[in-house]
């Protein structure tokens, strides 16, 4: 079992993240959860799918150590990130009398760990949770940093607010489970932070990569651990130097205008959110050789290599008002907004740019 720290001393907010294969089953990551718990319940927040597999077993482990557990069920996909499913979650917190000493455990992938990370910045002015993500996506990602939220039909992560875990648990086992697609799309966000912070990463995951049979079969690489291992320890710099997203953290919006915008364009369940960042690293590459802005001129295609081994399109979807949408992004000034472009791997950079560019995409 390997251990990240962060530390936000800025927030007084500390937690570690815990990675290992099979770790829900090891009474010392148990102990942990019943060491943070201060009151005796515990309300576990699940989709359909990964409650099938993994849900007794949580609830049998917690209850060995005479925990009340409750749960609640979303239907998994983006669509359930909503308004609604907030208030029965609510609704059920009441019922079930879960005060501010209990705790609050998303289990399951970016869309549980998103309204469950919000429910819990809300529910009683606050209270504890703990994030146990089951998708590539949501170990290297939206576990990580404390932003919460839900959609609404106006766009995506509109409402949210800023509320970090007391801890990370990511069990490697959960992958299994995985549909491939989304264990490709996954690797977008691990590929996103490569090409920002570290070359050497992105040279061993073009490796790994570089076989587009490799990418179809339904097997988890066996660097895995390490892989996630960097990628938390990537995310957990930037959020310990910049937790409210005032400079640096906005580096991690890179691809994410564009993505963000198709997602809502579509529809929500209509493109997977790996699928659609990737569309996004894609044109932020293209706006910023158009502009002249990146300057390695074959990187465009390295990383549409990737893509397409991955077997992730990287076009932008036709009949789509995507300039619309990227009005709503809320990261616009006026008709400007911060874009993150690469003059090169490991070089992000922030330009303040004319909605109106984006014209070149479409």
């Amino acid at each position: 079992m390997q251990r990240v720290s962060v530390n936000i001393r800025e927030e007084n907010i500390d937690y570690d993240i815990f990675i290992g294969n099979n770790i829900l089953k090891d009474d010392i990551i148990i102990s942990t959860i019943r060491d943070i718990l201060r009151g005796n319940r515990v309300f576990i927040i699940s989709d359909n799918i990964v409650s099938t597999f993994y849900l007794d077993d949580l609830k049998q482990k917690l209850e060995s150590i005479d925990i009340k557990v409750f749960s609640f069920i979303l239907n998994k996909g983006e669509k359930s990130k909503n308004i609604e499913n907030v208030y029965s979650i609510y609704s059920h917190l009441a019922e079930c009398e879960i005060s501010r000493d209990d705790l609050i455990i998303a289990f399951g992938g970016g869309v549980v760990g998103d309204i469950s990370g919000f429910v819990s910045a809300t529910w009683m002015r606050g209270i504890d949770y703990i994030q146990i993500p089951t998708t590539l996506l949501a170990m290297v990602d939206s576990s990580i940093g404390g932003k919460t939220a839900i959609n609404i039909k106006e766009g995506k992560n509109l409402v949210g607010a800023f509320k970090s875990p007391k801890l990370v648990i990511i069990d490697t086992h959960t992958l299994s489970s995985l549909e491939k697609r989304e264990y490709n799309t996954g690797m977008v966000e691990i590929i996103k932070h490569a090409l920002l912070f570290d070359i050497s990463l992105f040279k061993k995951i073009e490796n790994i990569y570089s076989n587009k049979k490799r990418c179809t079969e339904n097997t988890i690489s066996e660097d895995i651990e390490y892989i996630i291992k960097r990628n938390c320890e990537l995310k957990a710099h930037i959020v310990e130097i910049d937790y409210k997203e005032k400079k640096e953290r906005m580096l991690l919006n890179f691809g994410h205008t564009i993505g963000h915008s198709i997602e809502n364009a579509v529809g929500y369940g209509n493109i997977l959110h790996g699928e659609a960042v990737a569309i996004g690293i894609v044109y932020a590459i293209k706006l910023g050789l158009e502009l002249n802005i990146t300057k390695d001129f074959y990187l465009l295609n390295r990383v549409i290599n990737i893509f397409n081994n991955l077997s992730i399109n990287t076009n932008i979807p036709k009949n789509i008002n995507l300039i619309d949408s990227i009005k709503l992004d809320k990261k616009r000034s006026f008709e400007y907004i911060n874009f993150i472009f690469l003059e090169e791997i490991e070089k992000p950079i922030i330009k303040k740019i004319n909605i109106s560019d984006f014209n070149f995409l479409v």
